[in-house]
């Protein structure tokens, strides 16, 4: 699996490195608020998610789930390595995760 670097965070994305071609026909943005990461033997689930209003009593928070997503442990493991990057790249007065 190839894993891109982009750290371009303005509203308009850098163009794709020419090894890959992004079909972006269908895409949708959402901007999230929470997520939340589970895990079994064969997969790593990724939920994305946007607070809905105010914590319910009892302390239940309401989340609108925009996303779910599902991907091997072997691009997790890509995937973690790269927001590493990002974020120890983002700045270094940034504290440690």
């Amino acid at each position: 699996m190839d894993v891109v670097v982009e750290t371009n965070t303005g509203p308009k994305a850098a163009a794709a490195p020419e090894h890959l071609r992004w079909d972006i026909a269908a895409m949708r943005s959402h901007r999230c608020t929470l997520a939340t990461a589970s895990a079994t033997r064969d997969e790593v689930i990724l939920n994305f998610g946007a607070r809905t209003g105010q914590d319910h009593p009892g302390g239940e928070v309401a989340v609108e789930l925009l996303q779910r997503v599902v991907l091997s442990p072997a691009t997790a493991k890509h995937l973690m390595a790269t927001l590493q990057r990002l974020l120890a790249a983002d700045s270094p007065a940034r504290p440690p995760l």
